[in-house]
């Protein structure tokens, strides 16, 4: 979350879901606009928008009522968690209404409000394809969103019942102000409720509070002392209290020591002690004291649950904005330095790599004479340059062989998918030059770089000498494909490249990047990655996630290693049959225990000398041999009777075995033509007969 949302949430809590609120968050996605609408017994309780509705004259609480019966996306979103419809007007589902008003793309997100209530991103003037970064941003500004909803709601139900209390967030979160607006608060409730006394314990937060009509006798602590732990509320809480409940002094002889201490020292005779449960975990209670016999009426108890859930919930959203503004404010480059943790994880062959070409690029600019800002700037774009590489596959990213046409195009994206996550960084200074020296690190001054093919006029210094450090960086590291080469044999290869960098930034970085180089090394072991990562990748990274037995991927890599030596051996391949039928016989979840339960059979093998094991597709196992071949026959045709000892079969359940001689292939790819060949001629004569 960046520092321009952070600015709209501080807008939220100030002045509330307003015009000014919805229309910073409209242009923060991208929209034309934005609404929030709740319903309530079956009509429109809230509905408020951005200003676009009223600029086109569209009245949304109008629409609203009269498509509320017949609106398959709002309901979908309340019961799913959101809804999105990327072409409106070609939706079949979409209600006419809608469509009347333009309205092109959508996406509808449930709030977590005790009323029905969503909030909707929506775009007329283009189409608008979201994604799971909006779903993601609007799962963190929606809890802000629905505490808002229900204090506004709340307060007009109140207001209805001639009960005049305004719980409104306090101006700030420091421990003195929250204290003097508690103290304030629960005040007003005392006298709201005509209560003599009040306690309220938030463990979760750590505050703890009693008020009383003696202000001398009043406190609020932010931690649990003996004083607290005398009070009826927190022995409600220890004893996990589940629901109201009502102690009165004297109704017998062993009243609790912290009921008689109440009555002596206040004269309170009852106590009403509200709980507060959330997600089945106690989170706090609030206690009421009086000095008279009271009967409390259902309408009682409902009015201070209302009262109570509400100060608990202002508090909750105070403290989480707090905690909130205090991570986005933390230093930056700590954050910079998660999305460069990330891309590592993903790629262990570029580790330290960004930190490297951070440190050459701004040697570079120093070189160059260019000023601190401008050294600075370039260092953060060193640091993302490659950030984008997140989204590129792991059977593309990490392929050890030359790359396909196709998976060097999807590399070819990783600048673009770079640049579009640092214009996330809103609040980074020089936003968008840091964004585009990202861009264009693999653009050539011939103008056969990507992505966009610029020559070197309009390629931009900062990516110039982004492109300089990157280049020597690879060149000058190892990879599984090559050795890396010495500095100065990185630097001829780099003069030897006519038309790929700008001749005289590089000609100017030559004596720079060989002086700097020991250090940057030094920088690249101090990567950003835990050493505990290495072991997991080496683990995990070729390990089928449901059965721990080998991806495909491995499985190759291994069968060509076994072709290239010449070793006699024989491949295994077997297949549940009908597993789609048993999946929607049995449910997925029973499917998957059946996966399980074949994979840590057939590994049993393993005793016979087989190895190899591998998940090869959704419900086929492929595994190697290199002799007893009799017995591994023996095994597979009882595989049937030693999976069902494991798990309850399904009645269809039925198995298929094939093998390939190493003699019969050339390749692992006529290798593995020639098992699934054998496997279908194999399924299709077993469904003739």
């Amino acid at each position: 979350m960046d520092k321009y949302l952070i600015g709209l949430i501080n807008l939220l809590m100030k002045n509330g879901i307003s015009h000014e609120f919805l229309d910073g968050l409209a242009g923060y996605f991208d929209v034309d606009a934005v609404s929030v609408v709740a319903l309530k017994d079956f009509d429109i309780t809230f509905a408020k928008t951005s200003s676009f509705f009223e600029n086109n004259s569209l009245d949304i609480l109008k629409l609203y009522r009269q498509t509320k019966h017949n609106n398959f996306y709002f309901e979908r979103s309340i019961k799913k968690g959101y809804s999105i419809v990327q072409n409106y007007q070609e939706d079949r589902l979409a209600n006419p209404l809608w469509k009347l008003t333009g309205l092109k793309s959508v996406l509808l997100y449930s709030l977590n409000t005790e009323f029905n209530s969503v909030i909707a991103l929506e775009s007329f003037n283009k189409e608008r394809v979201f994604n799971g970064a909006d779903l993601e941003k609007i799962k963190l500004i929606s809890p802000f969103v629905s505490r808002i909803i229900e204090n506004v709601v709340y307060r007009e139900l109140l207001e209805k019942e001639i009960v005049k209390l305004n719980v409104d967030l306090p101006n700030n979160t420091d421990k003195d102000t929250l204290r003097v607006w508690l103290l304030e608060n629960l005040r007003k409730i005392m006298n709201l409720t005509k209560a003599k006394a009040i306690s309220l314990i938030y463990p979760k937060y750590g505050v703890y509070s009693f008020v009383t009509n003696n202000k001398n006798a009043g406190f609020v602590k932010f931690r649990k002392t003996k004083e607290i732990e005398s009070l009826l509320v927190y022995r409600m809480y220890k004893e996990k209290l589940r629901a109201a409940a009502v102690f009165v002094y004297g109704i017998s002889d062993k009243s609790p020591k912290c009921l008689e201490d109440m009555y002596e020292q206040f004269g309170i005779k009852n106590v009403l002690v509200m709980p507060l449960w959330e997600n089945g975990r106690l989170e706090g209670l609030f206690g009421y004291g009086y000095q008279t016999d009271m009967y409390f009426s259902l309408y009682d108890v409902n009015i201070v649950k209302l009262i109570t859930k509400r100060l608990f919930q202002m508090l909750s959203l105070s403290f989480e904005f707090s905690k909130l503004s205090k991570v986005i404010t933390e230093n930056e480059e700590e954050i910079i330095n998660s999305f460069v943790l990330a891309i590592e994880i993903r790629d262990v062959y570029t580790k330290g790599h960004s930190q490297r070409v951070a440190f050459y690029a701004k040697k570079i600019a120093q070189k160059l004479g260019l000023n601190k800002k401008f050294a600075d700037k370039i260092y953060v774009a060193g640091l993302l340059h490659d950030v984008g590489k997140i989204g590129i596959p792991d059977v593309v990213l990490m392929k050890p062989s030359r790359l396909s046409d196709v998976e060097y195009e999807m590399i070819k994206y990783h600048p673009v998918l770079s640049y579009e996550i640092v214009n996330q960084f809103k609040s980074l200074k020089d936003l968008k030059t840091i964004a585009k020296m990202v861009r264009h690190h693999h653009e050539r001054c011939d103008g056969e770089g990507y992505p966009d093919g610029l020559t070197c006029d309009k390629i931009i210094k900062g990516a110039k000498i982004l492109a300089v450090a990157d280049v020597f960086d690879a060149l000058t590291t190892s990879r599984p494909y090559r050795k890396a080469f010495e500095p100065k044999k990185a630097i001829d290869i780099m003069l030897s490249e006519e038309g790929h960098l700008d001749e005289k930034i590089l000609n100017r970085a030559l004596g720079i990047l060989i002086d700097s180089f020991e250090e940057a090394i030094k920088i690249g072991e101090s990567s950003l990655i835990p050493k505990a990562f290495d072991e997991y990748k080496k683990k995990f990274s070729h390990v089928d996630s449901l059965t721990g037995l080998l991806t495909r991927s491995a499985l190759l890599m291994r069968l060509n290693d076994l072709i290239r030596t010449g070793d006699a051996f024989r491949t295994y391949m077997v297949d549940v049959k009908g597993m789609d039928s048993i999946n929607i016989e049995c449910g997925s979840e029973k499917g998957d225990v059946l996966l399980i339960k074949v994979a840590e059979t057939i590994k049993n093998l393993s005793e016979l000398g087989c190895e190899h094991f591998t998940r090869y597709g959704g419900d086929s196992f492929v595994f190697v041999c290199k002799n007893r071949f009799e017995n591994v026959d023996g095994f597979l045709a009882d595989l049937h009777s030693r999976v069902k000892e494991l798990v309850s079969c399904p009645k269809n359940l039925r198995f298929t075995s094939v093998y390939v001689d190493s003699k019969e292939i050339g390749s692992t790819q006529e290798l593995i033509l020639l098992l699934r060949k054998r496997k279908n001629l194999l399924s299709h004569s077993t469904l003739n007969r």
